[in-house]
C-alpha cells in the first residue's frame, strides 16, 4: 500500500542514504547563504559546483532550482571529472573523490568557497568539510583559510559548527 514505506523497508540503507543526501543538500544551502563573498564576487549567477555525487547535484537542482542569493540566481552545475571543474562560487567534492583535492585547489580561482568530507580536512585542505560524529552529520570550519580568501563566515555557520579551526 505505502511504496515509500515498503521500499524503506526493503532497503533501509537506501533510506539512509537519501536521508544524508537531503541533509548535506540542505547545509550546501546554508554554507552558500552564510558565507559572504567579496563584493566583485556578488554578481551574475551564483554557481555551486558538485564532483562525485550526482545524486546530491539533482537533489540540489530539484530542491533549490529557482533559490537566489540576493540579486543572484542560483546555478547548479554537475563535474564529469576533475579537469572540467572550473569557475564556481562553492564547490563540493565528495568523500570518495577526495583524492583529488590536492589537483582542484591549485586550479580553483579565490572566490570559490570548498566544501569537502573526510577526516581531517578542514585541516589540511578544504574550508568546510563534512564529518560524522556518532552517525550523525556535522561539520568543521577552517575559518582561517575562509578569511585568506576574504570570506567572511557567518555567526550562525559558527555557531553550528561541530569544530572551526
Amino acid at each position: 500500500m505505502f511504496p515509500v514505506t515498503y521500499s524503506a523497508q526493503q532497503d533501509p540503507s537506501a533510506a539512509a542514504k537519501a536521508l544524508k543526501t537531503k541533509m548535506k543538500s540542505m547545509y550546501i544551502y546554508q554554507f552558500a547563504k552564510n558565507v559572504y563573498w567579496p563584493k566583485a564576487y556578488t554578481t551574475g549567477d551564483f554557481t555551486i559546483g558538485i564532483y562525485g555525487s550526482e545524486e546530491l547535484f539533482n537533489f540540489l537542482n530539484t530542491s533549490f532550482k529557482d533559490k537566489s542569493l540576493g540579486q543572484q540566481k542560483i546555478k547548479f552545475t554537475f563535474f564529469k571529472s576533475s579537469s572540467e571543474i572550473n569557475d564556481c562560487h562553492l564547490l563540493f567534492i565528495s568523500k570518495e573523490q577526495q583524492a583529488v583535492i590536492p589537483k582542484v585547489q591549485k586550479t580553483l580561482n579565490d572566490k570559490t568557497l570548498l566544501v569537502t568530507e573526510g577526516e581531517n580536512l578542514a585541516s589540511t585542505g578544504s574550508m568546510i568539510n563534512f564529518v560524522y560524529v556518532q552517525n550523525r552529520l556535522k561539520f568543521q570550519i577552517n575559518k582561517s583559510k575562509a578569511e585568506k580568501k576574504d570570506f567572511t563566515i557567518g555567526q550562525t555557520l559558527t555557531k553550528l559548527a561541530y569544530q572551526t579551526i
